[in-house]
């Protein structure tokens, strides 16, 4: 069993990334369910309403773009959208022939993103201001590599490479979730190590966890988003399924530790809220990750953030073979 992945990076024009798995059959092989979306949305907007026991009070989640609603509609009108794409998305792998998973959820990716569907991840942008950020992620892993729990093994890894900073970013640590005032605080520099050989540990399923992911550009300064994280299953939903969700953790003016000021202490976006979603089903495991950010205003380079998305695909995939020992 082999898992051929093919990556061109994109150089000044569009090219493909193409993400092709040869597979042989596997006698453990078994049959998933789609993620319905009632039962996500349900978990999502009970952490966006603050009334999660995990997350607490503290979130933001992603408002949709149009200004004439009130923010809890436009709130729930992401939150719709990232339930009702994800069902679509695991319903086309779910439901297909062993043979034609790939290319069945391939096809239902690209009814919403073509250019997700071809080269495995894209950023794109909608609205003039109120705007959105909507982020994709598609891959599969052959199941056989990640053990008798394979969501489980193949979200460990996402979970480490979410918390581990890559090598223009420093990352920030918070003990306690929420209490960030108080919260000790661990600086995490990132190299060509600390994603890769020296990567945080593994996210505790059920655990809540607050990061800060900073930037410094030249010039410019500091741009950072402050960020909670948690892995868990979803409820009424196929046992083998694995999510890992993540919301914007709002920062009024002198909310954040008195380790930060200035930029750090601030976030660039005013809302976001992903689910990244790791099913299996036959020999594989589908991975699928929809956020959504919303600003005010619309952003800036584009195409440099669409870039830098699809590079950080690249390192997910490049873990995730390492990890499973996947030959490429």
């Amino acid at each position: 069993m082999t898992l051929v992945m093919l990556e061109e990076a994109i150089m000044g024009r569009s090219r493909t990334i193409a993400l092709l798995l040869l597979l042989v059959l596997s006698p453990v092989a078994r049959a998933a369910a789609p993620v319905p979306a009632d039962r996500l949305s349900e978990v999502l907007s009970t952490i966006a309403q603050g009334r999660d026991t995990a997350f607490g009070t503290a979130v933001t989640p992603a408002l949709g773009v149009d200004a004439r609603l009130p923010a809890a509609a436009r709130a729930a009108a992401v939150i719709a959208r990232i339930a009702q794409e994800i069902e679509q998305v695991t319903s086309a792998f779910a439901n297909a022939a062993p043979a034609d998973k790939i290319a069945a959820t391939r096809a239902a990716v690209a009814r919403v993103s073509p250019e997700t569907a071809r080269d495995g991840a894209s950023r794109s942008f909608e609205g003039n201001g109120p705007s959105v950020s909507v982020m994709r992620q598609v891959l599969f892993v052959p199941a056989a590599k990640a053990g008798a729990d394979p969501a489980s093994r193949v979200m460990e890894i996402i979970g480490r490479f979410e918390r581990s900073p890559k090598p223009d970013d420093t990352y920030y640590e918070y003990a306690d979730a929420k209490d960030l005032k108080r919260s000790a605080v661990v600086e995490l520099p990132g190299s060509a190590a600390s994603w890769t050989t020296a990567a945080r540990p593994a996210m505790e399923p059920g655990k809540v966890y607050a990061l800060k992911k900073c930037r410094h550009i030249l010039v410019l300064g500091w741009y950072c988003n402050t960020q909670l994280y948690q892995i868990r299953g979803l409820p009424g939903a196929d046992p083998g399924v694995k999510l890992l969700l993540t919301f914007l953790r709002p920062l009024p003016k002198g909310a954040d530790n008195p380790a930060f000021d200035d930029g750090k202490a601030e976030n660039i976006v005013d809302g976001y809220a992903a689910a990244y979603v790791a099913l299996p089903s036959g020999d594989l495991v589908l991975v699928y990750d929809l956020g959504i950010q919303s600003r005010p205003d619309t952003a800036s380079q584009q195409s440099r953030l669409n870039a830098g998305h699809k590079e950080e695909y690249r390192q997910l995939v490049s873990r995730l073979e390492a990890a499973l020992e996947i030959p490429k």
